[in-house]
This record gives C-alpha cells, structure tokens and sequence, in this order.
C-alpha cells in the first residue's frame, strides 16, 4: 500500500481482504471452471482476484483507486487472462460475463447490487457484504429485518448464505463481520404486471413497515394526493387482510397489490408514477 501510495478511505468502504483462506472460499464458493468470465468489483490488492486467476478464462477487475489499478496490473502481470478497467463501477457500463465475484466495498453494496441484477447477465454471483447488509437480504417475511431492501432484492434476485468472515481478515479492521452470499437472477415465482409500478408501490408503502397495510396504504395515497384511493384499493384486495403488518406480507400478496395498484392508475384512481 505504501509502495502504491494507496491510503484506504472510509467513505469509499475501502477494508482490503487479506486472508488467503478467505480468498480461496470465496473462489471455491463460485465453482469457476476453465471457460469462464469473471467479473470483479474493486480488485483492492488483489488478494481475490489471483485466485480467480488461475481458474478462470478471463478476469475483468473494475478498480476506482488509480494506485491500486496501478498496483494491480503490476503484481499480475503474469496472467494474460486479467484486464484491469480504472473506473466507477456505478457509471461504467459492466460487461455480460459468466460470474461476478467480488468482495464489494460496503458504501455501493446496494447500488452495485441491483445495477448487476438489472444491466448485467451473468449465471452466478459471489458476493461479500457487511453482515447486516446481507441478513436483509436473506430476510424473510415477519422477520425483524425484513425490509423494502428484502423485498427490492427479492423481486430480482435469489441469495445463498455461504459463510461468515471476522472483521479481522481485513485491513484495516472494520467495525463489523462480513457475509458471503451467492446470488442468482430469480427465474420462478410472482411477477407484477408493471415491475415499476411494485417498485413505485413498495418504495411508497415501506417507509412503514410496522404499520398495518390499511393505514400504510391511507398515508402513501393522501401524500399522492389521493386520500379516497384507500377505499378502492380495499375493495379489491379479496382475502387479504387489511390489518396485516407490511412486514408480514410475503412476496406473492404484494405483487397482487402492485397489480391493483396498476389497474387503479389506468382507471385514473391514482396517478401515472412519477
């Protein structure tokens, strides 16, 4: 780090992996046979991104630090197989490849997440988070943790926990564990009619997860500008009980309300988003 002049920075999540051990499950984890393209978000000193290396077809870092590109392309000069892009990761336009592995620093976990889950076709993803980060994901309906983060992510992807990692396999040391999670696109279950119209809906409800749906619903329709919508929603929701805490709703009960939410905008009981 100092022959790179390399000096982490907080804001950017900069805690740089130095376990090997680590590494290595992390590279097993992805299960990288010899024809495959890797994508890498923040190589750091590259201590992941040599495992990757030697199994892979190709390696494609994304590196924003211009030391560490620097430091990166020299410590790994060996490996034809590498390309090193100095770059933010959340402007640049990301490559389709076979997996995306990465321990992604913790300031664009989310950011990074969903622009892979939109933008990016791959088939697999291993991915390290801070460890509450990935709880959320992992989240299920009732639980403590389950948020419109869960939900977002859920809607898009599926996640598998892999393994803890101790703060100390980091330097410098952050204040919290790690979690490795492997991530795919989900391909079965419910899907909305107007996926924006769920993410417009659960973006607008979920600022209340504690409250019930009834009075969720009365405070997003009266921001809207819309205070009677509340009555119509209601009448159209079938079984689903109105007193049910947001936090209880699973996946399927809220791509049904998205739907009713979609026929209420083109019925013109509630506005076009935006």
């Amino acid at each position: 780090m100092s022959k790179y002049s390399v000096n982490p920075r907080k804001k950017m999540g900069q805690s740089f992996l130095k376990s090997e051990k680590v590494a290595r499950s992390i590279a097993d984890a992805a299960m990288i046979a010899p024809t495959d393209s890797i994508l890498e978000i923040g190589g750091g000193l590259g201590i992941l991104t040599l495992w990757l290396a030697r199994s892979a077809k190709k390696v494609t870092v994304v590196e924003l630090d211009k030391g560490l590109v620097k430091a990166l392309k020299n410590n790994l000069s060996d490996f034809e197989n590498v390309e090193v892009i100095q770059g933010d990761a959340l402007k640049i336009p990301l490559p389709d490849t076979d997996k995306i592995v990465s321990n992604l620093p913790y300031s664009i976990s989310s950011e990074i997440t969903f622009k892979f889950l939109k933008d990016v076709k791959f088939d697999l993803a291993v991915l390290m988070f801070q460890k509450e980060f990935a709880q959320r994901l992992l989240a299920v309906p009732e639980s403590s943790v389950y948020s419109r983060l869960s939900i977002d992510f859920q809607y898009l992807g599926t996640a598998e926990y892999v393994r803890d990692v101790k703060a100390g396999n980091f330097y410098p040391v952050p204040s919290v564990d790690s979690t490795i999670l492997k991530i795919t696109k989900r391909s079965t279950g419910p899907v909305a009619k107007n996926p924006d119209v769920f993410f417009w809906m659960i973006n607008g409800l979920y600022s209340y997860p504690n409250k019930q749906l009834k009075k969720a619903l009365k405070i997003w329709f009266k921001r809207l500008g819309y205070p009677n919508a509340t009555d119509i929603f209601l009448s159209k929701i079938g079984d689903l009980d109105p007193t049910l805490r947001l936090r209880a709703l699973p996946l399927e009960s809220l791509t049904v309300m998205a739907d009713i939410v979609q026929s209420m905008i083109e019925d013109g009981d509630l506005p076009t988003m935006g």
